[in-house]
């Protein structure tokens, strides 16, 4: 009976996030996806060559042999472990968005008291808050996103989604728990703090538009080219666009393993961060032929070892010598102030004799 439950339970996570509308891996998302992609190829061709030429734009999407690879063999694996094993790890550990949304409301009006209550109308309060709340996402991704790149203990847990050396959808649970676990906190911190404020605001607890708990803004990005960043279709955004909206293009450079896109286009949805802060790389019109992954010298970066205990070998080395490193900086510091103190103490000395 347990077996059976087990099964059973995790037939219905992987059923939901298969035919669940809000879902990262729906099916439907999936297919607008792929219809948008198909349009992209057809247009690219027309414009060529003055037709879209249909089994040419047949032959190129049947060409895509990622399923021949252990990059996305692995992205399986780590497919079933998020959906299955996961929810219940980020449930017991990560701090929810509403116990931090409660925190802050509760010290707003501890430190400056209730306000007067807003008067607009439930349709404004909610759109403004879909707005706030997808915009607090954004900036929690990218600030997330950032701290991976530059912290190296946080780097060798998030290395794992760039080891990727073909990009599909599947590519989007390509990460570590331990890096789940971080990022869940981080928009727990964003959401849950913008959603605090809100509610302070607003003078209530306040709602967005949602499918199956996720900001429509998201999903609408997720049903129409979100999928499309971890693809092999080059779609890039150009010009003023391409400052603002993240494209598939904008996040194949990310995962690039030329150095000169290393650290760049950071952003979910948006591509404002990056450009506000100096990340941004905006992507050719024409296809430059990335190659993806990161070398693992004398290790198999597909296995299972690599990409479950690995992490956390290199992660608790990094994190210990960082921590290293702290000590001697602030010893040195203790040091040199002490020093300072000592030489004033002898020079007033010298003075009054």
């Amino acid at each position: 009976m347990e077996l059976y439950g087990a099964v059973r339970y995790s037939l219905t996570r992987i059923l939901y996030e298969l035919f669940s509308a809000g879902s990262i891996l729906s099916i439907y998302s999936l297919a607008t996806t792929f219809c948008i992609a198909v349009c992209a190829l057809a247009y690219r061709h027309k414009m060529r060559r003055g037709r879209a030429n249909l089994r040419a734009i047949a032959r190129a999407i049947s060409t895509k042999n990622f399923m021949r690879q252990k990059s996305f063999y692995a992205d399986v694996k780590l497919f079933a472990l998020s959906v299955i094993v996961m929810p219940v790890i980020m449930g017991a550990l990560v701090v929810s968005t509403n116990t931090v949304s409660m925190a802050v409301h509760s010290m707003l009006r501890g430190a400056f008291g209730p306000i007067d209550a807003f008067d607009g109308h439930d349709l404004q309060i909610k759109l403004v808050s879909t707005l706030v709340l997808f915009m607090a996402y954004e900036i929690g991704y990218w600030v997330d996103h950032y701290l991976k790149h530059r912290i190296s203990f946080l780097w060798e847990f998030h290395k794992l989604h760039h080891t990727a050396e073909v990009l599909t959808p599947l590519t989007n649970f390509r990460n570590h728990p331990i890096d789940n676990l971080v990022f869940g906190y981080m928009l727990s911190i964003f959401i849950g703090g913008a959603s605090g404020v809100l509610a302070w605001l607003f003078g209530r607890n306040t709602e967005m538009f949602s499918v199956d708990g996720k900001n429509i803004i998201f999903i609408a990005f997720l049903w129409t080219i979100g999928h499309l960043q971890h693809s092999q279709f080059w779609i890039p955004f150009c010009g003023i666009w391409g400052r603002i909206i993240m494209s598939p293009a904008h996040h194949q450079i990310h995962h690039s393993n030329d150095p000169r896109h290393f650290n760049r286009n950071l952003g979910s949805v948006l591509a404002v961060w990056d450009w506000m802060f100096g990340t941004l790389e905006i992507p050719s019109v024409k296809n430059p032929r990335l190659s993806y992954g990161v070398k693992e010298e004398g290790q198999d970066a597909h296995s299972s070892a690599a990409i479950l205990v690995t992490p956390l070998i290199r992660g608790a080395s990094a994190l210990w010598q960082a921590l290293i490193s702290m000590k001697k900086s602030f010893f040195n510091a203790w040091n040199s102030l002490t020093d300072g103190m000592r030489r004033r103490r002898g020079s007033k000395r010298k003075a009054i004799q």
